[in-house]
């Protein structure tokens, strides 16, 4: 009984912010802009932080070099974070190649994470505009021109941060396809934060003012998540972050179990450490919807994933405990044990819990159909996206669990 009554109450929980999302969706409009004309592009400085990345960052430099950019006007800063490979000597011999004189190549002696990285380019950014951009990524061709534009809109003076829609580049097996569902849905969650002014996320590609990110110190060197960091900076301090809607860019992603789960537990410890960092924002009316609303229904959330773990595994043992007993008073071993028939099953269904899922379930996939428009790309039917919707979430509540368990006890923090 308690828990029928317990996932009522989630499923209300999970149809009224579904429901409230439908909403935005409907009434909001995407941002999109037909003809780009500037008189007067501004200098930007592109950094981009590289741990290890020999296999991908000269396709990445290939793909800044042939932004639809002047070239006078960017300036590219590659700092290797003492990488154990081979990273150093390929970018230097594509920069001694090319005859690059805008691509400036820096070497830390130690290992600072990716934040000391950006920070190390901060210091030298000759730009206006700061560009991060992830060693395994690919932009279109118009993207830095179309986020530029972004800030140079009536009324965004106090926009200090852009960022852009991200799509996965390698969808070879299962796990990669699995995880293009979530990129696609992180996207299109995005830009209906910033449909409401709720954006407090910066991603792979993102674009700051570098005036403002200097003198808010930087980034927060030895954070696993420093995007998030930064983000939740740039909010309390009263900027604004805006999505750019035109073009997007690909990254790549874990093609094993072990690197998703490592990843995924990384960005769950930056959710935890900063949240708690900022906790300030939590019904801080000051802060307007972000928060009062936004920031404390994503806290909300992370204690119904500790609170469900409990309460589910103590009903799967209390099954497994009842099935177990079944079999010693009625003495039959386990290989005698027959499949309930189709009749038997519709009687044990529990319609009570089967009405509350399936109206969750036809609001999810309403708005994950709205996100694969959203991102211009066709709904496919994949057999690993129906394993990230139904059985990945069971794997995504052990990685917070484990994330929670690493913060508290402390664990080394490395990128």
């Amino acid at each position: 009984m308690i828990f029928e009554i317990y996932i009522w109450v989630l499923s209300f929980i999970s149809v009224f912010v579904a429901l409230l999302w439908v909403i935005v969706n409907y009434t909001s409009k995407n941002y999109k802009i037909d003809n780009i004309k500037l008189k007067d592009l501004p200098f930007v400085t592109v950094a981009v932080p590289v741990w290890n990345e020999e296999d991908t960052i000269i396709p990445t430099l290939n793909s800044i070099l042939h932004q639809n950019y002047p070239k006078d006007k960017i300036e590219i800063i590659v700092v290797d974070d003492k990488s154990s490979d081979s990273t150093f000597d390929v970018v230097k011999k594509f920069i001694k190649n090319g005859n690059y004189s805008n691509i400036n190549l820096i070497r830390h002696k130690l290992n600072l994470g990716k934040a000391g990285a950006l920070n190390t380019a901060l210091k030298i950014a000759r730009g206006g505009f700061f560009w991060v951009y992830d060693a395994d990524s690919i932009s279109s061709r118009n993207l830095l021109k179309n986020m530029i534009t972004r800030f140079f809109e009536q009324g965004n003076s106090d926009v200090a941060a852009v960022v852009a829609i991200t799509l996965i580049k390698n969808k070879g097996n299962w796990i990669a396809k699995m995880q293009r569902l979530e990129y696609i849905m992180a996207a299109f969650v995005r830009k209906l934060l910033g449909s409401v002014d709720t954006l407090h996320i910066t991603n792979a590609l993102s674009l700051f003012r570098t005036k403002v990110i200097r003198n808010l110190g930087g980034y927060d060197t030895g954070n696993l998540t420093e995007d998030l960091e930064i983000a939740l900076k740039l909010r309390y301090n009263g900027y604004r972050i805006v999505m750019c809607e035109n073009g997007n860019f690909h990254t790549n992603v874990p093609e094993t179990m072990r690197k998703m789960w490592m990843q995924r537990v990384r960005w769950f410890r930056g959710f935890i450490h900063n949240n708690i960092k900022y906790r300030k924002f939590i019904f801080n009316k000051n802060f307007g919807l972000l928060g009062l609303f936004q920031i404390p229904i994503e806290v909300f959330f992370l204690l119904i994933v500790f609170i469900s773990v409990i309460v589910f595994s103590y009903h799967f043992l209390d099954i497994l405990i009842d099935f177990i007993f079944e079999i010693y008073i009625k003495r039959f071993g386990i290989f005698d044990f027959t499949y309930p028939g189709i009749q038997q099953l519709i009687l044990n269904t529990n319609f009570k819990l089967l009405f509350p899922s399936t109206v969750v379930l036809i609001l999810g996939l309403y708005l994950y159909l709205s996100a694969h428009d959203y991102v211009g790309e066709k709904w496919r039917f994949y057999i690993p996206s129906l394993l990230y919707l139904f059985v990945y979430p069971i794997f995504r509540s052990m990685q917070w669990v484990h994330a929670l368990v690493l913060e508290l006890f402390r664990a080394e923090r490395k990128w």
